[in-house]
């Protein structure tokens, strides 16, 4: 690890709570996959107004992609007739996320924001008023680590490379599936290479965490297909151009 990295781990280790606190209890099954000194860190304002972070540039990013456990059997009735039946089968059931990541030295670290069931994003004026519990992560040095933050069951733990298909002013017109990064069973590292979209713009962490209150999903209520994981990340990779 270069002499820069492990100035940055240390003081970014000073300056949040225990990693045990960053999972939520969705996420508590899969703490397993996790070594001790390299768990998720939140996002805060803490973070967000470090020494550690403030001449950190994102200049690469991407959006990952892991198939969802659906419980509801109607659900999966459907899909699996829909399947049998019709020459366009649907794809998976997905979640996506948006991540980012900046160099230092010969270490990387890695910038995570989703948008899920349970969460709202506020708006300028909920902020002010209230605060705000939506938050991203950062990962430092472990690739691995960075997409297991997508992962919240232990019986799926695979994770891919979601690729954009663009038009010429940068919009995302379809998705398709690009290399693993993650395998299942064991959640192993099995790609690290070819996963990322160079940036224009190289951005900061607190330029990061300010777009996600620019995305098309602030002030809304967490709707499928509308106002869902998907939207959220498209809208992220296209803001960081």
């Amino acid at each position: 690890m270069s002499e820069s990295a492990k100035k940055l781990s240390k003081s970014s280790k000073d300056l949040v709570h225990a990693a045990a606190e960053v999972f939520s209890p969705a996420e508590v099954q899969v703490k397993e996959f996790f070594e001790e000194d390299n768990r998720p860190i939140w996002v805060d304002s803490v973070l967000l107004n470090s020494v550690a972070y403030c001449c950190i540039r994102f200049t690469s990013k991407g959006i990952w992609g892991i198939k969802l456990q659906v419980s509801n059997d109607t659900t999966e009735g459907i899909r699996y007739g829909w399947n049998c039946l019709s020459p366009n089968p649907l794809p998976p059931i997905e979640h996506m996320a948006f991540v980012a990541r900046a160099s230092l030295g010969q270490e990387y670290i890695y910038f995570i924001a989703q948008f899920g069931r349970d969460d709202y994003i506020p708006t300028e004026e909920e902020r002010r008023k209230d605060g705000n519990k939506f938050k991203a992560f950062v990962v430092e040095r472990n690739l691995r680590h960075a997409a297991l933050c997508l992962v919240t069951n232990k019986d799926q733990t695979e994770v891919w490379l979601k690729q954009p298909v663009l038009d010429g002013e940068g919009n995302i017109l379809k998705m398709v599936d690009g290399p693993k990064i993650l395998e299942h069973p064991g959640a192993s590292l099995v790609a690290d290479k070819h996963l990322w979209t160079e940036m224009n713009n190289p951005l900061t962490l607190p330029q990061l965490n300010e777009m996600m209150f620019a995305t098309s999903n602030v002030g809304k209520k967490y709707q499928a297909m509308t106002n869902d994981c998907q939207t959220f990340a498209k809208s992220m990779f296209e803001l960081a151009s």
